[in-house]
């Protein structure tokens, strides 16, 4: 699918934008991913017998990385050396994630796109891929490559579509879209994340934006259209 090229300037959303929203949600799943974290190593430290060095290694490798999420200066390679150095740990699979979120916030975007997408291939049954795969759209948003953006968010859309990270999925690429003065497909995908019964921050920021598109471009509220049809005429004098 190609974005056709509008005929004028569109307008900029006053929201921020695809790549605002990763870094939103990335940081909401980094504090779910530590408090694993540490579940797992108090479960570790706290009377788990350690019967093979598979189990000695995935230990060691959370002790590591718990490490470094007390650390006051975080660093994407600090992650990234855990990962190395402790491969086909589940810990491993945790620092790749974490560490590809930091370098996003370092604006390293090409270089943590590469990480995520090696989450994603590497841990294919995990359930960090959403977030993965996520993380590449929004790399590539941040890269300014709009239309592979948003076809990445359509493939978190189609694998994922009625989870949270779905639905953060559909969000983005309805502001790609209204960037791109593509202002139906927007509104469309603003609707399907409004009416979200599971509610939270999507849905309420999915309702506003659709508030704000409709308030620029009123020829796009079909039910206000409709009413005016259905309204019943005015008596002759």
């Amino acid at each position: 699918m190609s974005l056709p090229s509008p005929t004028a300037t569109p307008e900029m959303p006053e929201t921020q934008g695809p790549e605002f929203d990763f870094l939103t949600w990335f940081e909401v799943n980094k504090k779910r991913l530590s408090i694993l974290l540490v579940v797992v190593v108090v479960a570790v430290v706290s009377g788990i017998f350690i019967r093979d060095r598979r189990d000695a290694a995935e230990a060691e490798a959370n002790r590591a990385l718990l490490t470094i999420a007390n650390s006051t200066n975080v660093t994407s390679t600090a992650y990234v050396e855990v990962a190395r150095s402790h491969p086909g740990t589940r810990a491993a699979e945790r620092a790749k994630l974490l560490g590809a979120g930091q370098l996003y916030t370092e604006g390293k975007y090409a270089e943590a796109r590469a990480l995520f997408e090696g989450v994603a291939s590497e841990f294919p049954n995990s359930p960090t891929v959403g977030t993965a795969l996520l993380g590449v759209a929004g790399s590539l948003s941040a890269e300014g490559k709009n239309q592979d953006a948003i076809t990445a968010y359509q493939r978190v859309i189609t694998a994922f579509g009625g989870d949270a990270v779905g639905q953060r999925a559909r969000l983005s690429k309805a502001r790609l879209h209204e960037l791109a003065g593509q202002f139906d497909q927007a509104l469309a995908l603003y609707e399907e994340v409004a009416k979200d019964p599971s509610g939270g921050f999507a849905m309420q920021s999915a309702f506003q934006a659709k508030s704000k598109l409709l308030q620029k471009h009123p020829e796009l509220d079909k039910s206000a259209a409709t009413n005016a049809v259905k309204a019943p005429a005015a008596p002759a004098k």
